[in-house]
This record gives structure tokens, sequence and C-alpha cells, in this order.
């Protein structure tokens, strides 16, 4: 029934691959802007959850220093 329906639609073929284009750009996008961190900001972020002395507002605002969050 779900078939006949949208084979009725005029144009329906479009959002596939228009769903399908979204997808891979935002997916290269993101991808590229993963690999282009650097690794010692990526570092510092990963220890900050196990710092002790991170949890302290004065030294959040040097651990984050320069981060665009």
């Amino acid at each position: 029934m779900y078939k006949e329906v949208l084979r009725t639609i005029v144009g329906i073929e479009v959002f596939p691959v228009l769903s399908l284009l979204i997808f891979l750009t935002v997916f290269v996008v993101m991808l590229v802007w993963a690999l282009r961190l650097d690794r010692r900001e990526l570092a510092l972020y990963a220890a900050l959850p196990l710092d002790d002395d991170a949890s302290a507002p004065e030294a959040r605002g040097t651990a984050l220093r320069g981060a665009q969050l």
C-alpha cells in the first residue's frame, strides 16, 4: 500500500539522493574538522575528567585557554 502511495508522488526519487548527499557532506566536514584538531589540546581535554585540579574554577580557565566551546 505504501509503495503505491509513494509511487504516485511526483519527484519523490530526489529525496533519497538529496538526503545521502547531505549526510555525506556533514560526515566529511566533521571528519576533516576532527583530523585537523591539535593533538596536544586533545590530550589535555582527554585528561580533564581525571585531573583533580581541573575541578577548581581557577584551573578551569587555564586548562581551557584558547578553547572555543
